[in-house]
């Protein structure tokens, strides 16, 4: 592996030099540029992030703060922050406050101690207060769908339009003749999906009972669960729109455990469209979420920052939309 002394020698100049071509803190004549970005390349030479932190006082790092890995829309971007972050030559340090806002606390602190340049947020991985208490020390943050908050107004975001996605998953619902729609949802966080389901029933001329409303905390259990109690309704839904895919896929399990059919019997439909769902007994219909376009853009949007290449005078907004993916839990009736 190829040092800072191999490119110096190279080049023929001083070790000095090719630092300051690398961190561009001490101007180089262009001649003397070319040669020792020539170097660099004929050699392979990585500079040491560390060092060139140092220099620059940055240390290439950006953190990633998630609720938790066990749901595959956070481990899906996770890859591709990772990805982008090193397409950059940034690391990724990755945080995880099982949904624990005391946790994510302890993890922003003791991060904003100087470990990394800037962070990604994402929803559910922590207190906004904590989150704007980063900014009021001069640090980067950019928020990643993040839940409806006029505090968080005040910091760059990237989101999802979730109001469409309880749209879209409900339209499809009713264009195949359901009447009785049932949903599970985790509130606060997923309350613009139950917006989304709510207006697009007013659309038809229908309101869902408040028994059809079922709370989940976007986990299957919640959703196997919820599912058993609209089962055992006097007069139970034909069709539940789920959240997320997990809760989706819990209660698929449990109309499965009542000798029930998807999509005979009920019909299901998910957010997130995670790796499990084309794979799912039948396979979810669902609505998918750009998941790697989002987490792309908040790691460019971030790097923007901290390169301090993002002109905007208010801070940026960027609302990625979902679609609709049909697959087999569902079905057009009459």
């Amino acid at each position: 592996m190829a040092t800072i002394s191999d490119v110096a020698r190279r080049a023929r100049v001083t070790t000095a030099t090719v630092s300051n071509v690398i961190t561009q803190r001490v101007a180089v004549s262009d001649k003397t540029r070319a040669r020792v970005l020539k170097a660099i390349e004929e050699l392979g030479y990585r500079p040491n992030l560390v060092a060139r932190g140092l220099a620059q006082g940055k240390t290439s790092t950006l953190a990633l703060v998630v609720p938790t890995l066990s749901n595959p829309f956070f481990a899906e971007v996770v890859e591709e922050v990772e990805r982008v972050a090193d397409q950059h030559d940034y690391q990724l340090l990755l945080s995880m406050t099982h949904q624990s806002p005391e946790e994510g606390k302890r993890h922003l602190e003791r991060m904003a101690s100087g470990w990394v340049d800037g962070f990604i947020v994402m929803g559910m991985a922590a207190d906004i207060t904590d989150v704007l208490a980063l900014k009021d020390i001069n640090k980067e943050v950019v928020l990643c769908v993040w839940n409806q908050d006029a505090r968080a107004q005040s910091l760059p975001l990237v989101d999802i339009d979730f109001r469409l996605a309880g749209e879209l998953a409900t339209r499809h619902l009713l264009e195949c003749g359901h009447r009785r729609i049932a949903t599970i949802v985790e509130e606060p966080v997923q309350w613009t999906r139950r917006q989304g389901f709510e207006s697009a029933l007013a659309e038809a001329g229908l309101t869902a009972p408040q028994e059809y409303i079922c709370q989940g905390d976007s986990s299957f259990e919640s959703g196997y669960q919820s599912a058993l109690a609209l089962l055992a309704l006097p007069q139970p839904p034909t069709a539940i729109f789920a959240g997320n895919d997990w809760m989706a896929l819990g209660a698929i399990e449990a109309i499965a455990s009542q000798g029930l059919s998807v999509p005979r019997d009920l019909a299901v439909v998910g957010v997130d469209d995670i790796s499990q769902a084309a794979h799912a007994h039948p396979p979810l219909t669902t609505i998918s979420i750009p998941k790697r376009e989002v987490a792309r853009a908040a790691t460019e949007l971030l790097l923007k920052h901290i390169q301090g290449t993002d002109s905007s005078e208010a801070p940026t907004k960027i609302l990625v939309s979902p679609h609709l993916v049909v697959r087999q839990s569902t079905f057009r009736i009459g």
